[in-house]
């Protein structure tokens, strides 16, 4: 038997998929349930965090037909872009929209096509769909890749497995990438990989400068599509989640990007919405510093008193997680095997920041406080996007082109991946709204490059549209070195070491 608190389930005979349940359950904790197929053995396991009425257990049989399994959010409904309107269509308009039901009733009208499906599909997720007719297994991510999944194919013992987390005890997963839907066939024995839309491109614009006029503009636009953004993620939490909770929490350093994602929320909600600011630092033996010293806390509450200011019908939270080195030690092993096929120095101290502050277990007011928020919004997306990072500074028109389409296109691999294990496996999900494919589509194609060095046009926003004055000119600061999760002990540790 496989034990996990609350669940308990009869083992099916394959060892490595017995072993792969438990990291499934623990990102899931509202239902789970095991599927198998006899005749083929073929086996499906899923975990469920419920967010939205009406409730849908998973795995799912269409027709006698297809098997879904769907892990994310689904905002069709709320598009508004009558380009997608066929994409958007609901039976009953005033029932509650159902994205599982959505995906069903989108499989059933296009049956012989599920990449036409799957690109129908505005949101967040990963996916599988078992064809009994053709035999055949589609699995994949969504255009960006927010949420995690691998997959191990065998071609001699002809086998395949797909999983949300898999462990490094499981042999060699392989992380799959965005936007591909992956076609594994039974009778044939071999797996194909389809692309479904064009890279993101960010242009050369040859625009040397932007006048005032243009940059207000543009800049007002981009505060929009934002906030467009933003509103989706947060009026599609299930409303008996607020009723019981009435919170929304962010993974909070006090830095420019979560801190542009805090306040807009903030515009949005009612008076009294709880928000969990979650500020995560460690006590570091290297540097001898302690969690409440670290630059990230400090910053933290430089910029919590100012979104106080701002916004004082909100219930801003500043919940302090403060790590010990021992504690730190304690789940590091685990963290290591959440990660994995990911095992450099860089992702572990990136990893077990997000992995304690999603856990959310701290002190507010100098009192214990556990998060209450079930949905976690993120800032990551705007480096990529509007030039953050100092390595971009000196680059020619060319290569800051170059670096920012590199930097988009691959994020599912170099962040997101690794980012979904670890903060899913506290029963959580974790919104992002700079990677919406709205907000990345305008960035990388009407946001010319003149606006793109050190997050210029993202910090005139703040400032202008949201009255973030002090914290619109903070400088940019990786959340490994803000926290102080990396160099513990060693001070010459490079992020490419591996573990």
């Amino acid at each position: 038997m496989i034990r996990n608190e609350a669940f308990e389930w009869q083992l099916t005979g394959n060892e490595k998929f017995d072993k792969l349940v438990p990291y499934i359950v623990s990102r899931g904790p509202n239902y789970c349930s095991l599927r198998a197929d006899g005749l083929e053995n073929n086996f499906w396991f899923s975990s469920v965090l419920s967010l939205r009425t009406p409730f849908t257990k998973q795995s799912i049989e269409i027709d006698n037909r297809f098997i879904l399994q769907y892990n994310g959010e689904l905002y069709n409904k709320e598009l508004l872009d009558e380009e997608t309107a066929e994409a958007t269509f609901v039976k009953n308009e005033d029932a509650p929209f159902s994205d599982t039901q959505f995906i069903v009733d989108l499989i059933r009208k296009i049956p012989e096509d599920l990449s036409v499906v799957v690109k129908q599909m505005y949101g967040e997720f990963a996916y599988t769909i078992y064809d009994k007719n053709s035999k055949s297994l589609y699995f994949g991510r969504d255009r960006i890749g927010k949420r995690s999944l691998s997959y191990q194919f065998d071609q001699q013992a002809k086998e395949i497995f797909v999983t949300s987390c898999s462990g490094k005890t499981n042999g060699d997963f392989t992380n799959c990438d965005a936007n591909k839907m992956y076609k594994y066939e039974f009778t044939s024995n071999k797996l194909h990989v389809l692309e479904l839309y064009p890279p993101f491109q960010v242009d050369d614009d040859h625009i040397p400068t932007i006048d005032a006029e243009q940059s207000e503009k543009i800049s007002a636009s981009l505060f929009n599509v934002l906030r467009d953004s933003v509103r989706m993620r947060v009026e599609t939490i299930h409303p008996m989640h607020m009723a019981q909770n009435n919170a929304i929490s962010v993974l909070f350093s006090g830095g420019l990007d979560c801190s542009v994602i805090v306040a807009l929320i903030c515009s949005i909600v009612k008076p009294g919405t709880v928000i969990e600011l979650l500020n995560v630092g460690f006590e570091n033996p290297r540097t001898k510093m302690q969690p409440a010293n670290v630059p990230d806390r400090v910053l933290g509450w430089k910029s919590y008193e100012q979104l106080q200011r701002l916004f004082p019908l909100c219930d801003l939270r500043f919940i302090e997680v403060d790590i010990p080195y021992e504690e730190y030690l304690s789940v590091k092993d685990h963290v290591i095997d959440l990660i994995y096929p990911k095992e450099t120095e860089m992702d572990l101290s990136i990893a077990i920041a997000f992995y304690f502050a999603s856990r959310g277990k701290g002190s507010f007011n100098k009192k214990p406080y556990n998060r209450k928020g079930l949905v976690l919004f993120s800032g990551l997306g705007a480096d990529e996007l509007y030039g953050g990072y100092h390595k971009f500074a000196n680059k020619s028109r060319e290569e800051l082109s170059l670096e920012l389409t590199g930097q988009i296109n691959n994020i599912h691999d170099r962040n997101l991946n690794r980012d979904d294990k670890v903060i899913a496996s506290n029963g959580v999900e974790v919104r992002y709204p700079f990677l919406d494919e709205k907000v990345i589509l305008f960035s990388t194609k009407e946001i010319p490059l003149a606006l793109k060095t050190n997050k210029a046009i993202l910090r005139h926003v703040a400032e202008t549209f949201l009255h973030l004055t002090d914290i619109s000119q903070e400088p940019k600061r990786a959340i490994q070195f803000g926290a102080k999760s990396a160099k513990m002990t060693k001070g010459q540790t490079k992020g490419t070491d591996l573990i």
